[in-house]
């Protein structure tokens, strides 16, 4: 009996300690990603707006300031494009599911997670978000090409098209602002 009230009691903070678990990286809007590819292929820019705006309010309940997101073997991150700062994309980014939903012509946004120092800073990024210089050491000399294990906080940007992210229609690329916080290598 008393083991019983014991488990009663404790079913609450059990149930924080789950909801608690951090998202891991492949938890990223599929619906807003896919609403943007639809963007990149629609001719009335009325509609292009409307798209966008209903994506970035997907994002912006998903992709809020101080969300940690972690790595694990269904998602990594990948140092890929040269001379693009300080970028990690997902490497399980699109997914299936947004690569089949795709149509003629439409490509879902590059998706990218970008970190500055404070060799290599952005104005509205606050110092206090920036990437230690040992992370950022193991990324630097690491070779285009390497995935990594990893986890990532997002920080807030306020001169971005929501609280973590910009969004550069032309390109169709995604930049989620972020800190490592912890970055291994896995293979070069």
């Amino acid at each position: 009996m008393r083991n019983a009230i014991m488990i009663v009691l404790m079913m609450p903070v059990l149930s924080l300690a789950i909801d608690m678990q951090a998202p891991y990286a492949f938890d990223l809007p599929d619906e807003a990603f896919r609403l943007m590819a639809e963007a990149t292929v629609d001719p009335c820019s009325l509609c292009v707006e409307k798209k966008l705006k209903e994506a970035y309010a997907v994002m912006n309940r998903m992709l809020q300031p101080g969300l940690v997101m972690e790595s694990d073997e269904r998602c990594r991150f990948l140092k890929r494009n040269p001379g693009d700062g300080f970028e990690l994309s997902p490497v399980c980014q699109p997914t299936g599911a947004l690569k089949q939903a795709g149509g003629e012509g439409r490509k879902p946004p590059d998706v990218v997670f970008v970190f500055y120092t404070p060799q290599a800073r952005l104005v509205g990024i606050s110092e206090n978000d920036y990437t230690d210089a040992g992370t950022a050491a193991v990324f630097n000399d690491s070779p285009l090409g390497t995935v990594f294990e990893g986890r990532i906080r997002l920080i807030p940007y306020k001169y971005g098209d929501g609280p973590t992210y910009t969004y550069f229609q032309g390109a169709n690329k995604l930049q989620i602002h972020c800190t490592v916080i912890k970055l291994t290598p896995l293979k070069r």
